[in-house]
């Protein structure tokens, strides 16, 4: 079993918005319970599974400001090479350098300013993200991670079965967000349950848990 690192207030803001998205199901569950049927209760697990990938994102974004700014206060470390190249205006350079501006609030922003107009819920926009922190091949490192966890009874899962289960979460919340979950053919909505919506939740919480351990690990180069 691998030594999971500490949670940094990215993760367990993460977390607390995962738990919203888990009450979300958890009412479902107590409404069907009681036999509701004024409304459709399907529509409380659809709310569920686009706060989880929203929280996804989210986190996946205060992560990278939160490890950016701890690798450009550390001059004496080793820099991934995108966050080596990443561009800075001249206008922050001065600031810092004059005493202006402390460097993580110049940083913040400007991350703030460039990163935050990306969409990081996808398995490539993720590891793109993460590449401004770290060297490693991101989803190699996972499922290593993940295959060490199983018992020899599960089976190995894949890079290509991981992307496949991220890309599948990500969908289906398109379908919710974008097209009111109908179905094209029969023009209905698609059928969500309980479960396959606590599932969402779970994988993604699974899935980001794994990534700190690989990107908190020793490094590929």
């Amino acid at each position: 079993m691998p030594d999971y690192p500490p949670k940094t207030q990215a993760f367990l803001d993460f977390e607390r918005n995962l738990d919203y998205a888990k009450q979300l199901v958890q009412a479902g569950r107590d409404l069907t319970g009681v036999g509701v049927s004024s409304f459709d209760v399907g529509d409380l697990y659809r709310a569920a599974w686009v706060q989880a990938v929203a929280a996804l994102d989210h986190w996946v974004h205060q992560e990278v400001y939160h490890r950016a700014i701890l690798l450009a206060q550390q001059p004496g470390v080793h820099k991934p090479r995108k966050f080596r190249e990443f561009a800075i205006p001249m206008e922050l350079f001065e600031g810092v350098h004059h005493g202006s501006v402390p460097l993580d609030e110049a940083l913040r922003r400007h991350l703030r300013r460039v990163v935050g107009r990306k969409t990081y819920q996808g398995p490539d926009d993720i590891r793109d993200g993460f590449a401004i922190v770290s060297d490693i091949s991101l989803w190699d490192r996972v499922v290593n991670i993940i295959n060490s966890e199983r018992s020899s009874h599960d089976g190995k899962v894949t890079v290509k079965a991981v992307r496949r289960l991220i890309g599948a979460i990500v969908w289906r919340r398109n379908k919710i967000a974008h097209e009111t979950d109908r179905d094209p053919v029969g023009n209905r909505r698609r059928p969500i349950t309980a479960q396959e919506a606590m599932d969402a939740v779970e994988t993604l919480e699974m899935i980001a848990a794994t990534i700190l351990v690989a990107i908190d690990g020793k490094s590929d180069r």
